[in-house]
């Protein structure tokens, strides 16, 4: 489903193969699935769980799963509880069951076929991520769940250099060194702006979208999965979240904010919001690089410095 390029840049859990798990938990599967055929294990996300594309008895699934009490099993649970309530015309993947089995959280998926897009400059799928993202309040708006407001559940930690300014500056470049108090005024703009009556998905990145061809209707959809860190909020920051990853993946910051510039969310946008957003996603990245690598997720550290170094180019462009 991904290309080497893609693995090397978006894989940095380390995740259990198949034979790797309890018996317990296989034979639980088992149950729950009939005999399991096949089994393809999938390399992206930052997650130490098991991830699984299955062919089993009762046909194809998605399975992801974690110790049920690893400290992201929350997550696996509020991601389910969401996908129950999604509705069907939405596009994401369909949530067949969810539970606890032998001691894991486990999500059984319906199986995609599909792709990671490709973000970079010239790329077609640019145009249909842009499109599918933006596409996701024509259903999710009022939010079929109730989970919290993004204010609280983004805005709790979408920043950084706000502790950078109080612990030094000590890993910090030049630039970002010398408008350190600047940078720390702006990260929390974007806040009261983020309200809205949508539900949203607040993790956008390549690995968590995959393009689906339809031979039916000639053309490719975009379906948004993982849907673990949801809020209610405004549509605009799923939007806004393709820009740096687009600049990860070799366009201008202003190229990227072109590819997102003709949709509504982005022109009732006022730029110092957008700045402000750009500038606290850079702090965060920033942060969060700096510190040890968890368990299980060695790569995640050098994925976030990285991503920072793209917010940041992002964020000198609007700045300077």
């Amino acid at each position: 489903m991904s290309s080497d390029h893609e693995s090397a840049l978006m894989s940095p859990a380390v995740r259990p193969s198949w034979n790797d798990l309890p018996q317990g938990l296989r034979e639980a599967l088992t149950q729950r699935l009939g005999t399991v055929h096949e089994v393809v294990m999938q390399s992206g996300g930052f997650t130490p769980g098991l991830a699984a594309r299955v062919v089993a008895e009762t046909g194809r699934a998605f399975v992801k799963a974690v110790p049920a009490d690893h400290v992201l099993a929350p997550k696996y649970r509020a991601e389910a509880a969401v996908a129950e309530l999604m509705p069907v015309t939405t596009s994401a993947p369909r949530l067949r069951w969810s539970g606890d089995l032998a001691g894991w959280a486990v999500l059984v998926f319906e199986d995609v076929e599909g792709r990671h897009p490709d973000l970079a400059p010239g790329s077609a799928d640019v145009a249909v991520a842009v499109a599918g993202v933006a596409a996701l309040a024509e259903t999710l708006t009022p939010s079929p769940a109730n989970v919290a407001l993004s204010s609280e559940a983004r805005g709790g930690f979408l920043h950084g250099w706000g502790e950078l300014l109080q612990s030094g500056a000590d890993g910090l470049g030049p630039w970002e060194r010398d408008r350190l108090g600047l940078l720390a005024e702006l990260e929390r703009v974007w806040v009261p702006h983020s309200a809205g009556l949508s539900l949203v998905h607040g993790d956008i990145r390549p690995d968590n979208l995959l393009i689906r061809s339809r031979q039916s209707h000639n053309d490719e959809v975009l379906l948004v999965v993982d849907w673990a860190q949801p809020s209610i909020g405004a549509t605009w920051q799923d939007v806004v979240d393709l820009i740096p990853h687009m600049i990860m993946a070799g366009h201008a910051p202003v190229e990227a904010e072109d590819a997102v510039s003709h949709l509504r969310a982005w022109q009732e946008l006022p730029d110092i919001v957008i700045t402000s957003y750009c500038v606290a996603y850079a702090g965060y990245w920033a942060r969060m690089s700096m510190q040890p690598p968890p368990p299980g997720v060695p790569h995640l550290r050098a994925y976030q410095a990285g991503a920072a170094k793209a917010a940041l180019a992002w964020a000198r462009a609007r700045i300077d």
